[in-house]
């Protein structure tokens, strides 16, 4: 239930996330679990946004799930100027042909995001 959230505004899914809150305060824990698949941990997290941000429904918006860090891809500078001059010369060279080597040393999964 929780997974489909997402699907929703944040307005509605601040509201979706009160009314739990008060079912919860209502039938409690386990009809809780049974209604909405909510568990005590997330409903004490939930309640505590509410309390330090002033019992605003601002606070039961859902955070972003970005990770704060992306990982960059790390190429040699080299690689990517040697496919570009062989692609260049060879404009029908694809991701998947490796014609200047016998053995593959980079694979097409490595060229595509790399030279596009």
């Amino acid at each position: 239930m929780l997974s489909s959230l997402r699907k929703f505004n944040q307005s509605e899914v601040a509201r979706e996330r009160q009314r739990i809150l008060n079912y919860y305060d209502h039938y409690g824990g386990a009809a809780t679990l049974d209604a909405f698949g909510v568990d005590r941990k997330l409903i004490y997290v939930w309640r505590q946004r509410l309390r330090l941000n002033g019992r605003k429904p601002s606070a039961l918006v859902p955070e972003s799930t970005i990770p704060k860090t992306k990982r960059q891809m790390m190429v040699d500078p080299q690689i990517v100027d040697f496919i570009k001059k062989l692609r260049e010369k060879r404009y029908r060279l694809g991701k998947e042909t490796d014609s200047f080597s016998p053995k593959p040393t980079i694979g097409s999964t490595m060229i595509r995001p790399v030279v596009g």
